[in-house]
């Protein structure tokens, strides 16, 4: 009886050997279930508009870390606004994600966005399209975002609208 015991117990411990995952393995789990969180963030809250679900990605203690966000405004209800003020601006706004990257907890997102703008229209009246390219740089805790940094081309928005780069005179 003792050593089917004996062999009981050395094939559970075998058993629970093989179901362990290395260092590396769990980093890669990781990085995979951040990627697929940050891919499902843009195109649920902002391909599909489920501002709802915006809570399921962001953290209550959320920071906006990008050029010109409110240092103030934290959590999802800072990540609602932004969004809406977004899609108030340009009401097809389309996230394509070109890239995703991750190391550890955080992600990359190179993204291509295009939209039509209503206060930028052509000679027959109608919104001309706009393009915008940026990435977007989240650190990710137990799914959800914690901290986000967005970088954007700023100048290509304003020379798709007709402004002119005027070069100092000498």
């Amino acid at each position: 009886m003792t050593r089917h015991v004996t062999l009981l117990l050395c094939a559970l411990g075998w058993l629970s050997g093989c179901a362990t995952l290395s260092p590396a393995e769990r980093t890669a789990a990781l990085e995979a279930q951040n990627k697929e969180r940050a891919r499902l963030l843009t195109e649920e809250l902002y391909n599909l508009r489920k501002l709802d679900r915006i809570p399921e990605f962001i953290a209550q203690d959320f920071v906006d870390h990008s050029p010109g966000a409110s240092a103030e405004a934290t959590g999802p209800a800072l990540v609602r606004q932004q969004a809406e003020a977004s899609f108030q601006a340009f009401p097809d706004l389309k996230f394509d994600i070109l890239h995703l990257v991750a190391d550890g907890d955080m992600v990359v997102v190179h993204w291509k966005a295009t939209g039509t703008d209503p206060k930028n229209l052509d000679a027959a009246g109608n919104p001309k399209p706009l393009l915008l390219d940026g990435q977007s740089l989240y650190r990710m805790r137990d799914g959800k975002v914690v901290e986000a940094w967005d970088i954007s081309d700023r100048l290509s928005p304003l020379l798709q609208r007709g402004y002119k780069v005027v070069p100092p005179k000498p």
